[in-house]
Parts: C-alpha cells; structure tokens; sequence
C-alpha cells in the first residue's frame, strides 16, 4: 500500500513589513479571525516580532490598556496591522532598511497556548 502526503497550497505563515504597517498572508491571519484587538512586543532572546491575540472579554476586563493594543483588520485573503509608530518602534530594536525595498518578509509561527504569532526577522523569506 502506498503511503502518501499530499501538500497543502501554503501551510506557512508569512509576515510582510513595510514602513507603515505589517501584513500577514491568510494562514498567519486566520489565528486573529477572533480577536478585538492585539499586543504588539518583540522577543530579544529569538529576535521575533511578537503579536497576541486579545478577545473582547480580556479587553473588556481592563486587562490592557488602549494606549498598548493595535487594531488589526482581517480581509479574506490577508490580515494588516497599520501603524508607523510600531514600524519605528521595532527598527530602534532591530534594524530593517527600507530604502534598498519597500518591504520584508518573514515565516512566523502560531503559539496556541499563548495565543501568539511569533514573527521570526532574522530569518527572511526571499521573495
């Protein structure tokens, strides 16, 4: 009997950064169809752009304030979280040149237990 693994389109998510707001191809965003709002962090120890989920209810129970959550809008094919500030803020930490090109891509990686997508920049995705 043959032993078969079919593949999928695209089982992987992608990050794209550009100077004014960061973009996730479906599979990243699918893990965000649920959420009100996120937190927007960097991991030193793994040089990745962290993003977390948070439902109406944490949000609603003062856990985090509105000067620390990021709207995020979920489209069909994409999700985007706008914001030149995040942008600086991330470049000052770890820097990304958007004078050579508009944008930067990176895998990332859904953490269910911390409901996390972690955006991994030292590994870039050519494009």
């Amino acid at each position: 009997m043959m032993e078969i693994q079919w593949f999928s389109r695209n089982n992987h998510g992608v990050a794209t950064i550009y100077e004014t707001n960061i973009t996730l191809n479906t599979v990243a965003a699918n893990h965000f169809k649920n959420a009100y709002t996120t937190l927007i962090g960097f991991d030193d120890h793994q040089k990745a752009l962290v993003i977390k989920a948070v439902n109406k209810d944490e949000q609603a129970m003062g856990l985090y304030s509105e000067e620390e959550t990021h709207s995020i809008s979920i489209k069909p094919s994409y999700g985007r979280i706008n914001g030149k500030n995040i942008i600086r803020n991330l470049v000052r930490i770890f820097p990304l040149d958007f004078t050579s090109k508009p944008f930067h891509k990176f895998p990332c990686e859904w953490n269910q237990t911390e409901k996390m997508l972690k955006i991994f920049l030292e590994k870039e995705v050519t494009v």
